[in-house]
């Protein structure tokens, strides 16, 4: 029995009803036209918890806050709440409406904040838009059992783009942002990896004045195999490719002097083929027996490739997918609910912090009464593709620290008292709670690389201790963001690592003077990014090298 026969028996024999498109001919010309397929799968790398290893859909809700409409509202715009659930997506699996996982987002706060006197609504000649959200993540399996949580807290950015863009495509790509950011750990826990959404299989043509007698059909046969991966479970995948590895393996060198271009296409073809079957079956090394292959026979327009450097990329990202299942292994699937400052559970938390409280200003002075913590200043996200001013410009913007305004209304007089952050030393609400203020963030280089120029995010926040050392001390930042940070008494900024590129280099400086930390941050202790592992950092320093 020839191999492409035993191909097609496969197909049957794993239940596919799969219908896939052959060669589409050209009723104008007459001539046969290829058609590339797009594949969206998920790699070979096994997650934390196998148990849903088998699970090949999911069903999506979306709990959007009344706010996102209104904000359309107020640009004029049309609203619509479908556009929002078909930007939302995991690849690899099919979205349905009965499916395996369901996935809900609940997008509790949204305010374009518009109606505040210190508002600048361009910068640097591109629109900016002042925007806050609220959200949380919850994915529960087909028993109901909820598996999987997280929280975005209360926050507010200044976003900047190209003047081109249109305020609906900005909203729509801060709401999908949001939900990869915390879906991302989700994959690591119960998701093969990495996801895969552009390998392709290709229904080679032969032109109609060829005088080749490859059977072109039969090649297309054998690439069936591949549409139909999304529907087998992955233990099957291995005897699904058997026979088609072992036909496309005939033709790596296949040579045609009736049309050596068709002849080229199929040498490409079946070496593509064979990398991106053998990396789904997580057999790198077979796979990179044949990328020479790929590279050697691909079109390429001026000396440049698509496929070659995906599929490196691919390669790549299998390496980095292991690393986030490792890291999966740290923390909990199912994060607790963070306790949130009671101004950020207010109305205009996207506006201001507001408490009864008293204000140490660097003079001395003490300013008794209800003290309004005003974010003018919120954290910039420049999403801009092109320049707007010259790089100088930029880079004179970037210099310094924002600091965020202050007032502070005491009874019996009609003005309150202006300062900002930079000028204040502390805050003590009626509570009894301090706050320190000090600079967190980071400043523009003096060099910028790439075209891109980098955005200043230094500012002066507002931060309670949470853990007291003699040599490092443990802070929350109250205002303007929810984030934690290190601080050793010598220095003047509070200490926050890079969230993924440098994390490991800049705790290796940070911590340079306790050895016993380097084995953890090489193996990746502290590579996330949340409380429970800023708490584990200062008590390892603390147990390993001493803190007081």
């Amino acid at each position: 029995m020839k191999n492409i026969t035993k191909i097609i028996l496969l197909l049957v024999l794993t239940g596919i009803n799969q219908t896939v498109c052959g060669q589409m001919t050209s009723m104008a010309t007459g001539k046969t036209t290829a058609i590339t397929n797009r594949l969206n799968l998920r790699g070979p790398v096994p997650p934390v918890d196998t148990k849903y290893g088998k699970y090949k859909s999911y069903e999506m809700v979306l709990d959007l806050s009344p706010g996102l409409e209104s904000s359309f509202n107020l640009r004029k715009l049309p609203f619509s709440a479908e556009k929002f659930n078909e930007s939302f997506s995991i690849s690899g699996l099919k979205k349905s409406n009965d499916g395996d996982f369901k996935i809900k987002y609940n997008l509790t706060r949204y305010e374009l904040v518009h109606d505040e006197d210190y508002l600048e609504t361009y910068y640097q000649k591109a629109p900016a838009y002042y925007i806050g959200l609220e959200s949380n993540l919850e994915i529960s399996d087909k028993s109901g059992k909820v598996i999987y949580k997280r929280y975005t807290t209360p926050k507010v950015c200044m976003f900047v783009t190209n003047p081109s863009d249109t305020y609906d495509n900005l909203a729509s790509k801060i709401l999908s942002d949001n939900f990869n950011a915390m879906i991302a750990e989700f994959e690591g826990f119960y998701l093969y990896g990495p996801a895969i959404n552009k390998l392709k299989y290709v229904d080679l043509e032969k032109k109609k004045k060829s005088k080749s007698t490859f059977n072109v059909d039969e090649f297309n046969q054998s690439v069936q195999v591949l549409p139909t991966l999304v529907d087998v479970d992955r233990e099957n995948w291995a005897d699904l490719f058997g026979e088609a590895q072992k036909y496309w393996l005939e033709y790596v060198n296949f040579q045609d002097k009736e049309d050596e271009d068709l002849a080229k296409k199929i040498r490409f073809s079946a070496n593509y083929n064979l990398v991106a079957t053998y990396i789904l079956l997580g057999n790198v090394d077979e796979a990179n027996k044949y990328m020479p292959g790929v590279k050697e026979n691909e079109k390429s327009f001026l000396g440049m490739r698509d496929d070659y450097p995906y599929l490196t990329r691919v390669i790549e990202d299998i390496d980095k997918y292991k690393k986030i299942t490792e890291k999966a292994f740290t923390i909990e699937a199912i994060q607790a609910e963070p306790v949130l400052a009671a101004y950020k559970k207010s109305p205009n938390a996207f506006k201001y912090a507001e408490f009864d409280g008293e204000v140490l200003d660097v003079d001395a002075k003490v300013f008794k009464g209800k003290v309004r913590i005003i974010s003018d200043f919120p954290e910039l996200v420049d999403l801009r593709t092109e320049q707007t001013v010259s790089g100088f410009r930029a880079m004179m913007d970037g210099i310094g620290s924002e600091k965020s305004s202050v007032r502070i209304y005491i009874d019996g007089q009609k003005k309150p008292e202006k300062t900002n952050l930079k000028k204040v030393v502390n805050i003590k609400d009626n509570e009894g709670r301090m706050y320190i203020v000090g600079k967190a963030g980071r400043g523009v280089p003096l060099v910028s690389l790439g075209d891109k120029v980098e955005t200043n995010t230094k500012r002066y926040s507002l931060f309670e201790e949470v853990k007291k050392g003699g040599k490092v001390s443990l802070y929350h930042e109250f205002f303007p963001q929810d984030d934690y940070s290190l601080k050793k008494p010598a220095q003047d900024e509070f200490f926050s690592p890079p969230v993924f590129l440098g994390r490991r280099k800049a705790l290796r400086e940070y911590f340079s003077d306790c050895p016993q930390m380097i084995e953890s941050i090489d193996k990746g202790a502290y590579d996330f990014e949340n409380k429970e592992t800023y708490i584990k950092m200062f008590d390892d320093y603390t147990k390993l090298c001493g803190n007081s």
